[in-house]
């Protein structure tokens, strides 16, 4: 496995992509992309798809037609270890 995206959805109105990974060796070839595109294709009659993401990659989703919104996150750094 080189690459793998997840989704977090009601099945009815919204979705989550928590996680898109690419081995770096492999990123640059299309992989996230084509992940995002089949991800995106299925979860297709869902009214919202959301991504948190850092500023650098805001322009990677924008292809996909997303747009910047506004977030708000609780991060518990405490629970890592």
């Amino acid at each position: 496995m080189v690459g793998f995206v997840t989704a977090v959805s009601d099945g009815v109105l919204a979705a989550y992509l928590p996680l898109l990974e690419v081995l770096p060796e492999f990123q640059g070839q299309g992989i996230g992309s084509e992940l995002v595109r089949r991800m995106l294709d299925l979860l297709g009659g869902l009214y919202m798809v959301d991504v948190v993401t850092d500023p650098d990659v805001v322009p990677f989703y924008e292809r996909f037609g997303m747009v910047p919104g506004t977030a708000l996150m609780l991060r518990r750094r405490d629970l890592l270890r």
